[in-house]
């Protein structure tokens, strides 16, 4: 259990800030990310070690945040004032980001989002700071491009 304290410690304000990033009122990424970790360690056995923890940890507290926005929805019969719809401008970002080729889409998920520092990248994937760096100004260029009315700006 100490180790999980430590994996909470380590994550928590990431996952945090990435819930705010996507909308999410703070009172609720609160609870939110309480939910996420009892989650995580409930279902710590589907961790396959694909990718960074916080980012298996975000993709949690993503899902269980729509399942709040859900309940929500269910229980009001639409969204209230204190609860509301997330960013459209957030949500698009998220498609873009989704359409960029591996490994840009991850680098920039886990610094964009994620705060993930350029030489943890580097050691995550084996390579140079430098690497890191360059791959995430790419994805954020082909981000820009892909942005509509951008296109020829190019």
């Amino acid at each position: 259990m100490e180790e999980f304290e430590q994996v909470y410690r380590r994550n928590a304000g990431k996952v945090y800030r990435y819930l705010l990033a996507q909308g999410c009122p703070a009172h609720d990424a609160e609870d939110i990310v309480q939910d996420t970790f009892v989650k995580a360690l409930v279902h710590i056995d589907a961790f396959r070690g694909e990718c960074e923890l916080s980012v298996w940890l975000c993709r949690i507290a993503k899902n269980t945040w729509l399942s709040h926005l859900k309940k929500k929805k269910r229980e009001s019969g639409e969204l209230t004032a204190d609860h509301p719809a997330p960013r459209d401008e957030s949500w698009e970002w998220l498609d873009l980001i989704e359409r960029l080729d591996e490994p840009g889409r991850t680098v920039f998920r886990q610094r964009a989002l994620g705060g993930c520092a350029y030489a943890e990248l580097a050691v995550q994937y084996g390579k140079s700071e430098s690497w890191a760096r360059v791959t995430y100004h790419r994805a954020r260029q082909k981000l820009r491009q892909m942005l509509p009315g951008e296109e020829d700006k190019t």
